[in-house]
C-alpha cells in the first residue's frame, strides 16, 4: 500500500488500480493526488509486482481466480475506517478497480466515488449510490456503454459522462491514450471531487 505521505489535511483518496496492480500509470495517479493536498491511499489488491501490459491474459486470469469483485468489501471497510480520522474519504478506480468501487456506492460514509471504465458495472446495475458517484464509460469498450449508461441514468446521486475514446485512455502508457480526451476527464474528476466537497459545507 502507498499509505499516506503528506500532512495536516483531512482529505483521504482511495486509488483502485486496474487488473496489472500498482504500475506507473497507478503511480502517477496517486502523485497526483499527493501533489493536490490529498492523503492518498493505494491498496495492492494482487499482492504482487505489477504485470506489464503484454501481460494482459495472466493478469486477467490471475484477477479473476484471486482477487475478484468481491473487493469491495475490504475497500468499504477502509472507507469506514478512514471516516475516523478524515472529513472526506473519495474513491477513484480504473477498470477492474472502476467495478470495485462502483460495488463500494452503497457506502454512505463514502463523500464521493469515481470510476473510470469499469467494464463489468455492467453486472451490478442493482445497485443505488448512497453518495454522489460519477462513472467515466469510454464509448468504444467491449459492450454496448450507452444501452448501460441509459439504464443507469436515473439513478439518485450518479453522474455518467460517455467519453469518445478507447478503453483506457486515461493511462499515457496505454496504446489507447488519448491526451485530450484525458485532459477532459481529469477536468471532470476534479470539479466532481471540488462540488462534492462544496456541498458538504
Amino acid at each position: 500500500m502507498l499509505d499516506s505521505i503528506t500532512e495536516n489535511t483531512n482529505q483521504a483518496i482511495i486509488i483502485l488500480h486496474e487488473i496489472y496492480g500498482i504500475n506507473e500509470f497507478i503511480k502517477a495517479q496517486c502523485q497526483k493526488f499527493i501533489e493536490a493536498g490529498y492523503d492518498v491511499f493505494c491498496p495492492n489488491m494482487i499482492n504482487k509486482p505489477a504485470f506489464s501490459y503484454k501481460e494482459a491474459i495472466e493478469a486477467y486470469d490471475f484477477f479473476i481466480k484471486n482477487i475478484g469483485f468481491e473487493r469491495y468489501q475490504e475497500v468499504s471497510a477502509l472507507v469506514n475506517q478512514l471516516k475516523n480520522k478524515y472529513d472526506d474519504v473519495f474513491i477513484i478506480g480504473f477498470s477492474a478497480g472502476a467495478t470495485i468501487a462502483w460495488r463500494c456506492c452503497e457506502n454512505s460514509l463514502c463523500s464521493g466515488i469515481v470510476a473510470c471504465y469499469g467494464s463489468r458495472i455492467r453486472d451490478y446495475m442493482d445497485l443505488n449510490p448512497a453518495c454522489p458517484t460519477l462513472l467515466l464509460f469510454a464509448k468504444e469498450d467491449s459492450f454496448d456503454v450507452h444501452a448501460v449508461a441509459g439504464q443507469l441514468r436515473d439513478k439518485q446521486d450518479l453522474s455518467i459522462i460517455e467519453v469518445d475514446a478507447r478503453h483506457g485512455f486515461l493511462d499515457c502508457y496505454s496504446k489507447y491514450y488519448d491526451i485530450r480526451k484525458s485532459k477532459f476527464a481529469e477536468e471532470s474528476i476534479e470539479c466532481f471531487i471540488r462540488r462534492c466537497r462544496k456541498n458538504k459545507k
